[in-house]
């Protein structure tokens, strides 16, 4: 009997025994597929944060982890300038949007806590109204005061438009008194009263403001009734401008800075910067913005530096724009208003909070910025333009209209010899077709100095070169007048002869052809490059774009003209090369030029001269003569002119309705960020998490042509989190949950397996 009641015992206790285990089995499978839905949860969540805003997924990021704004109690009224403190204190996420969303909730009056957060709400400080503020601006009108319909829209009607906009500020980015005649035949005195009578507030030295020398620009400074200036200009080691300078308008503190194209050592007459030179635009700007960073509200960089991708990559006005928002030390919003590539700008570009503004050239086009100030803060910022269309219908000021038409009367009166009574030929001029390629005007402008070679200097001339830099306008079918030469070369330059050896030869046209390429309209094409020699009949040149600048040139052949052949270049030869005193002294980096010269007259003349005699109807096509894609024909008659049967590659651009060129901005690539990845809170940077960029970026990235996306507006973190599709969950971590849910199951299956064993 005790031995059954012990087995029976010994049954029971095996039964409760497996009971148990079955229990822990099931609850660890419970317990570990609850760890798995659990994380599924977590990753949807996680999907849904990646596919937001990079703003909107930084907030739900760090929304249970930052605490609440606070709000200073110190906003100033809306024509009160904020002070320094005030900007530099401001927190994460102030904004009036959020004071006025909290005050316009409703109460809840039976709460006393209710009651607490209303008298919260009562101590924030109300929102003052918003104010909109305007600046104007000009650059590169190059003498034009006088208004051509639907191409110029002229200095008078330019004082009207001013007074109907009322800007804060007017102000020009250079190159405004050298170009057309009309302003040339005064030095630029002319155009520079025409400012002073717009009210201009200040304008940057650009490298055509040297054309007439440093001496009547220093006239001109004195002529103006508002600072000339530049930065980066010395003369003789000193500072030869004023750098910079302060404006009040509207309750707005403008730091208005200056700088000038080093370019400018190469794209002016060298006569004319003797003993100046041109420092580094970005130090120069960098160092005004720190003597002014406690006294403006807004930056204003007057730049002369242009965003020709020819241009050195440090000497651009779109790598100084990015350099400069790049940096933390200044929180106030800049505006770069850029000049010299006659660049059309219709939006301008922003990087971050800043704009960079450009208006083409001629005045087709007036630029316009706007942006909103509030509490003292000023954001918004965006750039527009006014087309010479846009003002058609206004009245140009009629003081100012009386004052140019005076000067142009004198001019028309000097220039009104008729050259042609009846042209037949359309000669091509215009900046896209000149700067791109051999243009028939070019031809017909080297042959004529080809001709004054033969018998104006001490030996004859071998063959002529002159750059299409030079070249500004075209000469259309009818009749021309002396004016109208002059319109085409308005630089005042002398005819010069230089000696140059042949092996300086070949490197000057192998310069001549080095400009970057670009596709246009499935072609390869030059860009536009005012150092392409233009050149006379005496000469060939052979030559394949596809290769390498500095590889070109496939051969150079110099006519002989006693018998008649064209001959390949002799490297060691001495050559008699006339061209224009520019390029003989080295302009437009031809320093393989340069040395004694002779000179004669004025190029202009001889142009006109030429123009009276010589057979135009030679001139009557658009397809290269001198200029030749490919290699020279074996056994080919050099004789004669080669005839031009085949597609050149380099057809002109079809010209804009307006002066200027419509480009797609060539954006700087995004460099990787050294440091300070955080949250920006105010200033040029805005309200954006950014890295703070120190890196320079580099030639090929300033080159390539990208779109700053929204992936500069999140700090490094959640950069990598964001394109990965997954961001970390707030108070929890997912890896821990699954990890959970792995042990659980792998018990419960262990114990399940125990109970079949025993």
């Amino acid at each position: 009997m005790r031995i059954r009641l012990f087995k029976h015992a010994l049954k029971r206790r095996f039964q409760m025994k497996q009971t148990v285990f079955r229990w822990v089995a099931v609850f660890a499978l419970i317990l570990g597929f609850c760890g798995m839905v659990g994380f599924g949860t977590v990753q949807a969540e996680t999907t849904d944060v990646s596919s937001t805003e990079p703003s909107q997924a930084m907030e739900m990021a760090t929304a249970t982890t930052e605490p609440a704004p606070t709000v200073n109690d110190q906003s100033a009224p809306a024509d009160v300038v904020a002070s320094e403190t005030d900007v530099a204190t401001e927190q994460p996420g102030d904004n009036t949007d959020e004071v006025a969303t909290a005050e316009a909730q409703p109460e809840a009056v039976s709460e006393p806590a209710a009651e607490q957060d209303e008298a919260t709400v009562s101590e924030s400080p109300k929102a003052t109204a918003s104010t909109t503020h305007t600046i104007l601006h000009t650059n590169d009108i190059h003498g034009r005061m006088i208004e051509e319909n639907g191409r110029v829209i002229g200095m008078a009607k330019l004082k009207t438009l001013k007074e109907q906009q009322q800007p804060d500020l007017m102000v020009d980015a250079g190159d405004a008194f050298q170009g057309l005649p009309v302003s040339n035949l005064s030095k630029g005195e002319e155009m520079a009263k025409a400012m002073n009578e717009v009210g201009y507030d200040a304008m940057a030295i650009g490298n055509h403001e040297f054309d007439f020398g440093y001496d009547q620009l220093k006239k001109l400074e004195g002529i103006l009734n508002f600072p000339l200036l530049s930065a980066n200009v010395y003369k003789d080691g000193k500072l030869a401008f004023l750098p910079s300078t302060i404006v009040n308008k509207n309750g707005v503190n403008y730091g208005i800075i200056g700088v000038t194209t080093p370019e400018t050592q190469t794209k002016t007459s060298p006569e004319g910067i003797v003993g100046v030179t041109f420092a580094d635009p970005l130090e120069t700007v960098t160092r005004e913005m720190t003597k002014l960073n406690g006294q403006v509200d807004a930056f204003v960089i007057l730049s002369h530096l242009g965003i020709d991708p020819s241009t050195q990559q440090k000497w651009r006005g779109d790598y100084l724009t990015q350099q400069l928002s790049a940096m933390t030390a200044y929180q106030h919003p800049i505006i770069v208003i850029d000049g010299h590539s006659h660049t059309v700008l219709e939006q301008g570009q922003t990087f971050g909070t800043d704009v960079l503004a450009q208006t083409g050239t001629a005045l087709a086009n007036v630029g316009k910025i706007t942006f909103e100030k509030q509490d003292g803060k000023l954001s918004n910022a965006k750039a527009s333009l006014i087309n010479v269309k846009d003002v058609a219908d206004l009245t140009p000021n009629a003081a100012l209209k009386a004052q140019l038409d005076k000067a142009n009367e004198a001019y028309l009166d000097a220039t009104s010899e008729v050259i042609i009574p009846n042209n037949t030929v359309h000669f091509k001029g215009e900046r896209d077709d000149v700067r791109t390629q051999e243009t028939n005007l070019g031809d017909a402008i080297a042959d004529a100095m080809e001709a004054y070679g033969q018998h104006g200097f001490s030996t004859p001339s071998d063959f002529a070169v002159t750059n299409s830099g030079g070249i500004r306008a075209s000469i259309t079918p009818g009749t021309v007048k002396l004016s109208d030469v002059i319109t085409v070369l308005p630089f005042g330059n002398t005819i010069a002869q230089i000696k140059v050896s042949g092996e300086n030869v070949l490197k000057a046209f192998e310069h001549s052809l080095s400009a970057p390429t670009q596709m246009v309209d499935g072609k390869t094409q030059f860009t536009a490059n005012g150092g392409l020699l233009q050149i006379s009949n005496g000469v060939r040149v052979y030559y394949d774009i596809n290769k390498a600048p500095g590889q070109r040139v496939n051969e150079v052949q110099v006519l002989n003209k006693k018998t008649g052949q064209y001959e390949p270049l002799d490297l060691t030869r001495i050559y008699n090369v006339a061209t224009n005193d520019f390029t003989a002294s080295g302009g437009d980096g031809f320093d393989m030029f340069g040395g004694p010269r002779e000179e004669g007259v004025s190029l202009d003349k001889v142009m006109a001269d030429y123009l009276k005699t010589a057979d135009l109807t030679q001139y009557d096509t658009t397809e290269p003569q001198r200029m030749i894609m490919g290699q020279p024909a074996k056994g080919e008659d050099t004789t004669t002119v080669p005839p031009a049967t085949k597609p050149h590659g380099q057809q002109p651009t079809p010209q804009p309705a307006t002066p200027g060129k419509v480009v797609p901005f060539p954006v700087p690539q995004q460099p990787a960020a050294t440091g300070n990845n955080g949250a920006m809170t105010g200033g040029h940077a805005g309200t954006m998490a950014g890295s703070h960029v120190t890196t320079m970026p580099t030639t090929a990235a300033m080159s390539t042509v990208a779109t700053q996306g929204t992936s500069a507006t999140m700090n490094g973190y959640v950069a990598d989190r964001h394109e990965s599709g997954m961001l970390p969950a707030t108070g929890g971590t997912p890896a821990g949950a699954v990890a959970l849910g792995y042990v659980c199951v792998g018990a419960g299956l262990y114990v399940m397996r125990r109970r079949r064993a025993a």
